[in-house]
């Protein structure tokens, strides 16, 4: 009697790095590592804070005191005007955002480069620019909001909007187009500056009225977000840290190839929105 055996098949997983997809060496020139096309732009802008590490719970309470007006005249023997202190509250949840690569073993060995490096850091840049993307819509969420030219004199009345009396940090993050209309701009009335070492953020494009420009390709064309900075007192955004990054290797043992990957637990949250002004630039006339 002829035995019979059952051939089984493995398919492979179709997220596998092959070694097709990566280059079979011959001479060739270091391989160059991937960089984003839109940079990091808004978590730098950010306050970490990184209390709820460790604690139980996935939602999140935010309080925020409302103001009592300004102080008014009053004359002698008559009563002081009194104020409500209120506050609001604002729930989050917490986001958990990851991302993983498989490599064979044919694509790590043979493979240009360093396929399980490059993988494991791209990992990093992928949950990065993930928490980037949410920081920004929530600077979306600010109620102000201001329509004007992409400008000198536009800059000058997004500044008004804040009614500073003391010199403030301002970043206006643009698209590239906006970028250089407010940089031709400025150039033509003869303002503005290179930024230099006081940059609060990589790549800052000019400083225009006191006002650093920012570009970035998250933006839309007509799209700008402008951020008040300040040492001191309330920060604009804040990111909550429930778990800091945390990566994780596996090996598949049958079928010979490695797993990587990573998650963050976090929340952005719009702390102050009054230091956050969204804006629409208009088409110039």
């Amino acid at each position: 009697m002829k035995k019979r055996f059952n051939l089984q098949i493995f398919d492979a997983p179709t997220d596998l790095t092959m070694l097709e997809n990566l280059v079979n060496p011959q001479v060739l020139a270091p391989m160059v590592a991937f960089e984003l096309e839109a940079q990091l732009r808004f978590t730098p802008l950010a306050e970490v804070d990184n209390t709820l590490v460790g604690q139980p719970g996935n939602t999140i309470t935010f309080p925020a005191f409302t103001y009592i007006g300004d102080a008014k005249d009053f004359g002698e023997g008559e009563m002081i005007s009194y104020g409500e202190l209120d506050h609001t509250t604002k729930e989050a949840t917490v986001k958990k955002a990851g991302r993983g690569v498989k490599i064979t073993d044919e694509a790590a060995l043979s493979g240009y480069g360093d396929p399980i490096g490059e993988g494991t850091r791209q990992i990093g840049l992928a949950i990065a620019n993930k928490i980037d993307n949410d920081m920004l819509e929530t600077a979306r969420e600010t109620t102000q909001h201001k329509s004007t030219g992409a400008t000198v004199e536009g800059i000058s009345e997004i500044l008004d909007m804040y009614n500073d009396e003391d010199a403030q940090a301002y970043v206006l993050i643009v698209s590239p187009l906006v970028a250089s209309q407010l940089r031709m701009d400025a150039n033509e009335r003869k303002v503005g500056s290179d930024v230099g070492a006081n940059a609060l953020i990589s790549g800052t494009y000019a400083d225009i009225l006191g006002v650093q420009i920012v570009r970035s390709k998250k933006l839309a064309a007509d799209e700008g977000i402008m951020v008040k900075v300040t040492n001191s007192g309330s920060p604009a955004f804040k990111l909550i840290h429930k778990r800091g990054v945390q990566l994780e290797r596996e090996r598949d043992i049958d079928r010979k190839f490695y797993k990587i990957n990573a998650d963050q637990h976090y929340v952005p949250y719009l702390y102050d929105e009054s230091k956050v002004i969204k804006v629409t630039f208009l088409p110039s006339a």
